[in-house]
């Protein structure tokens, strides 16, 4: 807990605050009279996961401030990943306690991680059958797989079939094309740069076979064995790539013309492939409170995203924004913006800045000022003069996938 000589009163607290207390964003909001609260991340997380947990701590903690210097005029839930997603928690449970969020590249572990299963259960069933994208029983097993899926994608990449099926992967699960910060962001009508962009994704994303910590979420609250929150029963794959980035799609049936094979042999041994089913217990724990949310946000939200994000891919905004139409959530609280930046919450200080300030606008006026691309930037330039924001026009193709449980499993 910090709070800096002149506190206005605005406290915003993290997740991941401890590991983030000297950055350059810390620093800004500091010296701007903010204060500062949060938490690390728990070093058992990889085995024993609880979001809902992690909320409690992050009450905890504006408790703790609160005894120690006074109860803030205004709180800010603020985070990037399972922090964005706490943050996405907070405002749909704890109206009281705090006044407004920020959720940065924020995941929600069963439509992402069925979103990475789309893909990888493509990658299986047409490049290495023999590989495991699911169920991990160590983490010495996912290393072992990762090295192994390195492998067989690469090998796949030095064929024209290769290459077509790792972009039918990456169309079918909505992941980004773009995510290597290396490399600039593909013009989508050079189809050579597009699936190269795609290989160099998938490379990344096979550091977790399976989806972004797989492990963690199939070991959630402490599990000895893996509990399957995925599952893909019923799910028509061929519908799947009809709707994903038509971009995407246009590659994907060029590459196929190219390789001289018949996409739809393919999509056909997709739909005979062994399907997986979710555990009733996975689906159970990921429903409670804390653990999932409905699209129903009690207080004003602002989702920020990078675009070439490969870790959750910028499509789970979409699903949340499915949620609050379903649930007839209140529309007029939430708001997303786009950074033209590859990587997972690769954030400038600018730009989270700039976050932070438009919704303070929205909390004194009761009106979102402008989130467009051309009003985020400005905002952020205003607050520091030498910065380079990125927001950008960005639509993300509808989510497949935005369901909490499989129908009828509850």
């Amino acid at each position: 807990m910090r709070t800096p000589a002149g506190w206005k009163g605005l406290l915003i607290n993290d997740l991941d605050y401890v590991s983030a207390r000297d950055s350059e964003r810390s620093c800004y909001w500091l010296k701007r009279g903010y204060a500062l609260s949060g938490t690390d991340r728990n070093p058992q997380r990889a085995f024993n996961y609880d979001p809902a947990r992690e909320i409690q701590e992050l009450l905890s903690v504006i408790d703790m401030f609160e005894q120690r210097y006074g109860k803030p005029s205004r709180v800010i839930q603020y985070g990037h990943s399972g922090g964005g997603f706490d943050a996405l928690g907070f405002a749909e449970l704890y109206p009281e306690r705090i006044n407004g969020v920020i959720a940065g590249c924020a995941h929600e572990q069963v439509p992402l991680l069925n979103m990475m299963h789309d893909g990888w259960f493509v990658l299986q069933a047409l490049i290495a059958p023999e590989l495991q994208i699911a169920g991990y029983n160590d983490l010495a097993t996912v290393t072992d797989r990762a090295t192994r899926w390195r492998a067989a994608l690469t090998a796949a990449q030095q064929t024209p079939i290769g290459r077509a099926r790792i972009a039918l992967a990456m169309t079918i699960g909505q992941w980004p094309a773009w995510s290597s910060p290396s490399k600039p962001r593909p013009d989508p009508a050079d189809l050579n740069a597009l699936q190269l962009a795609m290989f160099d994704s998938v490379l990344l994303n096979a550091g977790q076979p399976g989806g972004q910590s797989r492990f963690m979420s199939e070991h959630a609250g402490g599990s000895p064995t893996p509990r399957q929150l995925s599952w893909n029963e019923g799910i028509d794959y061929g519908q799947l790539f009809r709707q994903g980035d038509p971009t995407h799609v246009r590659l994907v049936q060029s590459l196929y013309s190219s390789a001289g094979v018949d996409l739809q042999n393919d999509l056909s041994v997709l739909r005979s492939a062994q399907r997986i089913k979710a555990d009733p217990a996975a689906i159970a724990f990921w429903s409670v409170p804390g653990r999932t949310v409905h699209g129903t946000p009690q207080m004003p939200v602002l989702r920020i995203h990078t675009i070439g994000d490969n870790v959750v891919p910028p499509q789970i905004t979409d699903a949340y924004v499915q949620k609050i139409e379903a649930n007839k959530g209140n529309a007029a609280l939430y708001r997303s913006a786009f950074v033209d930046r590859p990587g997972h919450c690769t954030f400038s200080a600018a730009e989270s800045a700039a976050a932070v300030e438009t919704l303070l606008s929205r909390l004194d006026t009761g009106l979102w000022p402008d989130t467009s691309p051309q009003g985020m930037n400005t905002r952020a330039r205003a607050l520091i003069p030498s910065s380079s924001p990125l927001y950008i026009d960005y639509a993300p193709v509808r989510a497949s996938r935005p369901q909490n449980s499989p129908a009828g499993s509850l």
